[in-house]
């Protein structure tokens, strides 16, 4: 989940943390009754050689922190660049017996807050990077975090003043502090304000690794799209996916923006990848027609109500787009509504009024654009969309 979520794919290691209530809510889990109940398919060989000895050193010890990191943050890293949610569950199991220990270290903590805005356990993660970040104010890998928490939830002001402090403080992250300090200001009404913090930032080759360079451009691509430089933005999005082909955030972001261009084509192709995320699933299945659409339909289906029977968090950002796409307009709402309650990035704000348009639904509608004007949120496709709605 990119977006101000991608800070979290920048910071080397992570988090956890010592709320116990926290980390008691995140421990609950739905338990099958009957003992032939699949609740998930998983592969009891691993995929490389290379965890074999972390595991074996987790296993020799669990109560080991440097062993647990060592093991989650490679699960963690695997889950990402595979595509395999799976291995997210694995750095919980490692995680979570350390995490509710009030003594548990920052790196755990910060570790452990990863998994659980994975699982859009939001106000869990930010809970856990208060007490780090009351404990180390200057721990910027907290900080960043928590900016990247604040922004999804809509929190501009709280993301702002933690960027704020990061950018300030300079170091290897204030290039992230300024981006994510540009990224608050734009949410809370001053795009031009933040395009222009990142137009400052020097972006060459040479001057940040590859990671910061993807982040870099991709947060000035979105900026550049909600400010009606869809042709600008491209071309960033473009250039962020070259320097980052695995991540499937930018490769969204770029899919939406070529559609908005009216490149439909060219955005069907970018998503045909092996082993898509539920995200591109459903944007590729918006956009086929026939049996493949029927086919990648019906994968989403499942990948949903799998997460439903594990008693996962659902993507609702997901369930939406997919309910757009069979023309299920009412199931669309309801679940963009209850996303919207939890996370408030592009993507859903703009799935939250194409809902509320086809549903013609007026309460929704006016509860949207009562947020935008409170919030000063501006996006050129979600004006043009409640526009459309206006005019029609």
């Amino acid at each position: 989940m990119w977006g101000p979520a991608r800070l979290v794919t920048l910071l080397a290691v992570a988090a956890a943390t010592h709320a116990p209530g926290a980390v008691a809510a995140a421990a609950e889990r739905f338990v099958p009754t009957d003992p032939g109940f699949v609740v998930a398919s998983v592969r009891q060989v691993l995929p490389d050689e290379s965890l074999q000895p972390l595991l074996a050193a987790w296993r020799a010890d669990t109560s080991v922190e440097a062993t647990a990191v060592a093991l989650a943050s490679a699960f963690i890293e695997r889950a990402r660049t595979l595509r395999e949610p799976m291995y997210f569950g694995r750095a919980e199991a490692v995680l979570a017996p350390l995490a509710a220990n009030p003594a548990a270290g920052a790196t755990l903590r910060r570790l452990y807050a990863q998994v659980l805005q994975h699982r859009h356990e939001f106000a869990g993660a930010e809970a856990l990077l208060d007490a780090v970040v009351r404990d180390a104010p200057h721990d910027d890998e907290a900080r960043l975090l928590r900016a990247s928490v604040r922004l999804v939830r809509g929190d501009f002001s709280g993301a702002r003043a933690d960027c704020a402090q990061i950018a300030a403080r300079g170091g290897d992250a204030a290039a992230l502090g300024f981006a994510c300090f540009a990224q608050a200001l734009a949410g809370g009404g001053y795009l031009e304000r933040g395009s222009g913090v990142l137009e400052a930032l020097p972006a060459g080759e040479g001057d940040h690794d590859v990671a910061t360079r993807a982040y870099l451009l991709t947060t000035r691509a979105e900026l550049r799209e909600r400010g009606r430089d869809i042709a600008g933005a491209i071309l960033d999005y473009r250039e962020a996916l070259k320097l980052a082909p695995g991540d499937d955030s930018i490769r969204a972001a770029l899919a939406d923006a070529l559609v908005a261009n009216g490149n439909t084509g060219e955005a069907r192709d970018l998503l045909a990848i092996d082993k898509p995320s539920l995200s591109l699933l459903v944007r590729s299945a918006a956009l086929l027609e026939g049996t493949r659409r029927t086919a990648l339909v019906a994968r989403a289906d499942s990948w949903i109500a799998l997460e439903a029977a594990r008693g996962d968090k659902p993507h609702l950002r997901e369930a939406a787009m997919l309910a757009l796409a069979n023309g299920d307009s009412a199931r669309a709402l309801m679940a963009a509504r209850r996303n919207f309650e939890m996370q408030k990035e592009l993507a859903d704000v703009r799935v939250l009024a194409r809902a509320a348009r086809a549903a013609n639904d007026a309460p929704a509608l006016s509860e949207l654009q009562s947020w935008l004007r409170e919030t000063g949120y501006r996006d050129s496709v979600t004006e043009g969309i409640l526009d459309d709605r206006l005019r029609s």
